[in-house]
């Protein structure tokens, strides 16, 4: 990172350089310079834009072109008019492949240190066990916790269930109400989930419309008794706006499975709780 750093910096300030060195020169030969020396600076930049937005190859490409049309010019114009200064034209043909290179390692090294950025954001997001909007823990913590309850199962023999409760339609309801409001929606869902199971459960938004819960000592008899409760806390959901509430009715799935050893891992055992879904009728 800091390699990538040191290098943009510096050839930014070449970039400066040269763009203040090519300036000064056309302020200083006013008198010498033409529209033809107007047309080949406004090239500069033209190839500057190019070698930025591609990459260095490109940009060089680019130059090359540029140099084999002024090149041709200038020979033409050195054989057929006396008058004509030749040595003026090296400067350009020096111009603009050095303008090429600089930009094009700029912009590579830019590219670079952005990727590192990236991938510094990615890893602290991957560290991240807390679901921003709701406070719960998100997918990342859930299955970590899952793992040791199927183990802490399986060595007590304790009961254990897991619960899936999916917001139907939540593009829809972003669609009428906006992101913003649905959030707020969202929020009020998830802490009539902490008020409704017990302290020892552990609530988890594993996706944006999907919220789990893991039951320990907690059969199947158990877990139905607790979908009817959320059924009726969560279909209907109050949002208090100054003196004025907004209620708002979801359409909510319910689904939950008892652990048992057939389960091989815990992405089965999610599988299998999501696909209870498909058995609750709305």
């Amino acid at each position: 990172m800091k390699k990538a750093n040191k290098y943009v910096d510096m050839y930014f300030f070449l970039l400066i350089l040269e763009i203040f060195i090519i300036t000064t020169f056309m302020i200083f030969d006013v008198d010498e310079i033409d529209f033809k020396d107007f047309i080949l600076y406004e090239l500069v930049f033209i190839l500057l834009y190019i070698a930025y937005f591609t990459n260095i190859v490109t940009g060089l490409l680019t130059s090359a072109f540029f140099i084999f049309g002024y090149g041709s010019y200038a020979l033409y114009q050195s054989i057929f008019n006396k008058g004509f200064d030749i040595s003026k034209s090296f400067y350009w043909i020096i111009i603009f492949p050095l303008t090429a290179f600089i930009t094009g390692k700029f912009s590579k090294h830019l590219k670079d240190m952005r990727w590192e950025l990236e991938k510094i954001e990615k890893d602290i997001q991957n560290l991240v066990t807390i679901d921003e909007a709701t406070g719960l823990s998100n997918a990342k913590e859930f299955y970590k916790d899952l793992d040791e309850e199927i183990s802490r199962a399986n060595r007590y023999n304790f009961h254990l269930t897991l619960m899936v409760i999916e917001i139907q339609y939540f593009e829809e309801l972003i669609s009428i109400y906006g992101k913003t409001q649905v959030e707020k929606i969202i929020k009020v869902f998830a802490k009539i989930i902490t008020k409704t199971i017990r302290n020892e459960d552990k609530e988890y938004r594993t996706d944006k419309n999907i919220f789990s819960i893991i039951l320990q000592n907690t059969d199947a008899t158990g877990a139905e008794i607790l979908k009817e409760r959320l059924k009726k806390a969560l279909s209907h959901i109050i949002i208090q706006e100054g003196n004025d509430e907004k209620e708002y009715k979801l359409d909510i799935k319910i689904g939950f499975i008892q652990y048992n050893k057939q389960i091989t891992s815990i992405f089965e055992y999610k599988e299998l709780a999501e696909k209870e879904l498909e058995y609750d009728i709305v």
